[in-house]
């Protein structure tokens, strides 16, 4: 009897969607089956990715559906089901808040914390929403949630204080984050033990500075799971430590150790060591694979096998592997249909896009926004577009920001702001996202969002030049020859831009991209003296050399619309 009612207890249990029912004590037999039929169809997807007839997008609107009716009954799981889904369910910030919020107060844990992650977004604009934040940590940490206890640390780590006269709400105490992330990886949480890996290599405020012990605490957090130890640890023993100043010089070379340690944890189930694998094979090891030789057909093999673990990062490459098409050899032709690993699928792209959205995974909810924004498989959706790329911005993605700048310039899926769309483009441009950079400066040339100055322009497109982005050397000519101070141009500093742009022109063989660079050099020219132009020669060699690969010279002209409006980036 005992038996029959474990294997009750196993079969209830449900992992799909960044959701996971054992981490929900109590939940509903109701839930459970909507989770299990979305995993059901998710799991036809992910064990063979391109070949199946399942709608992702289809099965997960019907779950969230039934979850939205089962919500409505007030079953705090299927509350927070839709909370923690956020934009995929159609929720904007402040309706993820409210759910949250209504599902801590039912006392479910997950709400708490991640309703407290929403808050402490506020920071310093909203001091009482940082102290709920605070408030809710600590309660879901008390009811042993792993993922507050992690939080409580961090915060001891930095001490929160409140007003001029620094009132100390968490205290900054080193030895009570140290005792948190103890009492975290003494319950087996590889992200606890991961932190303490951190604490002793760096060495914090009364914790000494111990590389033996940070590897004991290394190794230990890959084996309670966590993939980012495991994948540091393996980087480690794939190359060795260096023998350099500062480094820890515990780890010698052992290719085929690493190699065993993510084969035994893949043999345990965890996916993040299957999509490792799957990144040594695809790209190999050592000079010309001396230590892995590279095996496309084998990484994939990988990934698929990762993807099936619900692994986002696997599942994101995979979207891209559908999406570009994958060739076994990098060396044979690409039109050799022997050589064709991955036919290019848009739908199936976007489907594996998809489920590592549902796996939170901040990159691929640009991906989908993308597609909405692009009307690429799916009909072109501004407003969906925007809700997509506002969750990836706001988990920092630069490519992100600085497409969703563009949305807000253009007024496509909300209300034109120019302000909002300068503040995106800077967050990217500081970030030293190039594209965000020109844009940026453009707005500072009309004004456009921010206080007129040519002067911020010509930095940002001289920020972006040093890049190789041959577009930010063309526009920062553009700027000098007209006059970064009114009314004087500068046209040897003019010159030397153009004269950078030309050499990227030149190395990319493109006439056209030839033909612009030699027109605007020949137009400069003309209004310069001899001296003038010698001068611009010096100018030219003692600006900063450009990074490798740069962009083509005309590539994505900037669209210079009212009010500032920048280009779209694919």
């Amino acid at each position: 009897m005992l038996l029959t009612a474990l294997k009750l207890k196993l079969a209830a249990l449900v992992a799909v969607a960044g959701i996971d029912t054992a981490e929900m004590p109590g939940a509903s037999p109701e839930f459970t089956k909507i989770l299990t039929d979305l995993k059901a169809d998710t799991d036809k997807v992910q064990a063979t990715p391109g070949n199946s007839n399942v709608d992702v997008n289809k099965s997960f609107n019907d779950a969230v559906a039934k979850i939205r009716e089962l919500a409505q009954k007030e079953d705090k799981d299927a509350i927070y089901a839709l909370a923690h889904w956020g934009v995929l369910s159609g929720a904007n910030i402040n309706e993820v808040a409210a759910l949250f919020r209504k599902a801590a107060d039912k006392g479910q844990v997950l709400a708490m914390s991640e309703l407290a992650q929403v808050l402490m977004q506020a920071g310093a604009q909203n001091p009482e929403a940082v102290k709920e934040a605070i408030k809710l940590i600590q309660q879901a940490e008390a009811k042993d949630n792993k993922v507050a206890r992690r939080m409580l640390a961090q915060l001891h780590l930095q001490g929160v204080t409140e007003g001029e006269k620094g009132t100390v709400v968490v205290e900054k105490s080193a030895a009570k984050a140290k005792a948190l992330l103890e009492k975290g990886s003494a319950a087996g949480d590889g992200e606890a033990t991961l932190g303490l890996f951190q604490l002793y290599s760096a060495g914090v405020d009364g914790t000494q500075q111990d590389h033996a012990q940070a590897l004991k605490y290394l190794i230990q957090a890959g084996e309670q799971g966590s993939a980012v130890a495991l994948s540091t640890y393996g980087a480690r023993l794939l190359n060795g430590d260096p023998d350099t100043a500062g480094s820890p010089k515990l780890v010698k070379k052992d290719v085929a150790k690493a190699l065993k340690m993510f084969e035994d944890a893949a043999a345990k189930g965890l996916a993040a060591a299957n999509r490792i694998l799957g990144q040594i094979y695809e790209n190999g090891v050592g000079v010309d694979g001396a230590d892995v030789k590279q095996d496309v057909k084998k990484a994939f093999d990988y990934y698929t096998l990762a993807a099936n673990g619900n692994d986002p990062q696997a599942l994101f490459r995979l979207g891209n592997a559908f999406e570009t098409g994958i060739i076994k050899d990098p060396k044979k032709a690409r039109d050799d249909k022997d050589n064709v690993l991955i036919q290019p699928n848009p739908k199936s792209a976007l489907d594996l896009y998809r489920l590592a959205a549902q796996n939170n995974l901040a990159e691929a909810f640009y991906n989908v926004g993308v597609y909405y924004e692009t009307g690429t498989v799916v009909d072109k959706d501004p407003a969906k577009a925007f809700a997509f790329l506002m969750k990836a911005a706001t988990a920092n993605i630069a490519q992100a920001m600085n497409r969703l700048a563009g949305l807000y310039a253009n007024g496509t899926g909300v209300t034109q702001d120019v302000v909002a769309a300068a503040g995106w483009y800077q967050r990217a441009a500081d970030m030293g996202f190039a594209p965000a950079q020109i844009a940026l400066g453009i707005l500072y040339e009309q004004g456009a969002g921010v206080r007129q100055s040519r002067l911020v322009a010509s930095n940002l497109y001289s920020d972006a030049a040093q890049q190789g982005v041959a577009l930010a050397m063309l526009r920062a000519a553009n700027l000098y020859a007209v006059g970064v101070e009114p009314g004087k141009p500068e046209y040897t500093r003019a010159w030397a831009f153009a004269k950078q742009a030309d050499e990227v022109a030149q190395k990319s063989g493109n006439k056209a991209d030839i033909d612009v660079t030699t027109s605007v050099l020949q137009q400069l020219e003309g209004k310069m003296s001899d001296a003038e132009k010698a001068e611009a020669k010096k100018v030219f060699e003692k600006l900063p050399k450009p990074s490798a690969g740069a962009a083509p010279a005309t590539a994505a002209p900037v669209n210079e619309a009212p009010k500032g409006a920048a280009p779209k980036k694919k």
